[in-house]
């Protein structure tokens, strides 16, 4: 071994100069300091990170560990835990969860939109899960589609957002707004005025969006669905 005294590294096998400044090798010294100091890294070490697909298929794994482990529970116990598929469900759902968390973490807004439609499916299937009481459609679905609404706004002008960078998500969720009418027409939604107010308030607020700014609606909804 050598000893490069400019970089103060000990340089392993047969070198005729330092490979890091190519500069001149001699015979490792006796003095311990210099071992000590020479001992140390010639190269950062970099901490190793858990890359996102890395961390998905982590994720997924436990996912599949889980539901393996309560089908099992359900088989054994039959008819004594009704209860199980709520939490089978519920994993799937909270794996779903993070996948979409995942791919939309570095927008604001749409990973709100997501969470926001998520939560309405949650709702929606614990409600038909649990006896369809209807509390589902008449409340939660209304709210939270008013609530994100209010969200988009509120963080779009936080953040100094142009109109073409945000308005898709108001036409997006004008969409999903509609599908409220089909729990009103198969008559699982007791209390209808609320969903019905919330598409009206939609339904406004894209025609004034296709009247005042259909070149930014065009933009948005041009770069969302790449056209």
């Amino acid at each position: 071994m050598n000893y490069c005294p400019k970089c103060e590294i000990i340089i392993r096998g047969k070198k005729s100069c330092c490979p890091l400044c190519q500069g001149r090798i001699t015979d490792v010294p006796k003095d311990r300091a210099v071992w000590e100091s020479a001992s140390a890294d010639a190269f950062p070490v970099l901490d190793r990170k858990i890359s996102s697909f890395t961390f998905i298929k982590i994720v997924t794994f436990l996912f599949l560990a889980l539901e393996i482990s309560f089908g099992l529970v359900r088989w054994m116990m039959r008819e004594d835990a009704p209860w199980v598929g709520l939490v089978m469900a519920g994993i799937f759902v909270g794996w779903l969860d993070v996948l979409a968390a995942m791919y939309v973490r570095g927008n604001l807004i749409k990973l709100l939109t997501v969470e926001a439609y998520v939560a309405i499916a949650v709702n929606c299937f614990v409600d038909h899960m649990t006896g369809l009481h209807g509390w589902s459609y008449a409340w939660v679905a209304p709210f939270v589609l008013l609530g994100l609404g209010l969200l988009t706004i509120l963080i779009a002008t936080a953040s100094g957002l142009r109109r073409s960078e945000y308005v898709q998500y108001f036409a997006i969720n004008a969409g999903v707004s509609l599908l409220q009418l089909l729990p009103i027409k198969y008559e699982m939604n007791p209390v209808p005025l609320p969903a019905l107010i919330i598409i009206a308030l939609y339904l406004i607020l894209l025609s004034g969006l296709m009247v005042f700014r259909y070149r930014d609606l065009k933009t948005s909804l041009a770069r969302r669905f790449n056209v």
